[in-house]
């Protein structure tokens, strides 16, 4: 509870830190964001009204492009204090596409949580820096290629995040998945 606000923070959710730690049992409250319709919705115009659109901006040009975002986005619960942390990786090693940018958005305040995602500036460049931005604002970035990582939460809050992927049209392979990688995740498609 925010004494100043008047109003409960989500900093202050006590998650278990298996829900960070367990894939398994990530994937069971994961179940609920994919059952939430008025979470979804919202979700669905973020990506339509926002995240496309923004894509189809930094392209140009006139020709249609059809986008391929994921669906359900990923919740992401990091409580606090704990060890746990995810380790620098490229979405690629977990059969994501070249063609897919990612996009992060922090749900609590990072001022609070002290924790954030990394991420590097290019491919390799070894120079990572945190994603310092005001809860509800977006980052953009390649994931694919570029290596990201979260430090360990030390704070006595949870940080919680929703990041998804949008493919963009002909970078972008809705058929294809890579060898020995047993989840995919839902796509629905916007052309604009």
């Amino acid at each position: 509870f925010d004494r100043q606000a008047g109003a409960l923070c989500l900093e202050h959710f006590r998650a278990k830190e298996e829900c960070f730690s367990s894939f398994k049992v990530e994937k069971q409250w994961r179940q609920c964001v994919a059952q939430d319709p008025a979470f979804l919705a919202e979700y669905d115009r973020l990506a339509r009204e926002a995240a496309c659109p923004h894509l189809r901006a930094k392209i140009g040009g006139a020709a249609p492009i059809t986008f391929h975002y994921q669906f359900p986005p990923t919740l992401r619960l990091q409580p606090g204090p704990s060890q746990q942390f995810r380790r620098a990786h490229r979405d690629a090693e977990y059969g994501h596409q070249v063609g897919e940018i990612n996009f992060w958005m922090p749900l609590t305040d990072y001022s609070r949580t002290g924790t954030t995602l990394w991420v590097e500036s290019s491919p390799g460049a070894d120079d990572f820096r945190p994603m310092e931005v005001e809860y509800g604002s977006i980052v953009v970035f390649h994931g694919t290629l570029c290596r990201h990582s979260v430090p360990p939460n030390a704070s006595a809050c949870t940080r919680v995040s929703v990041d998804f992927r949008v493919g963009v049209g002909p970078h972008f392979d809705a058929a294809w998945s890579l060898d020995g990688i047993g989840h995919a995740h839902g796509r629905r498609q916007c052309t604009l």
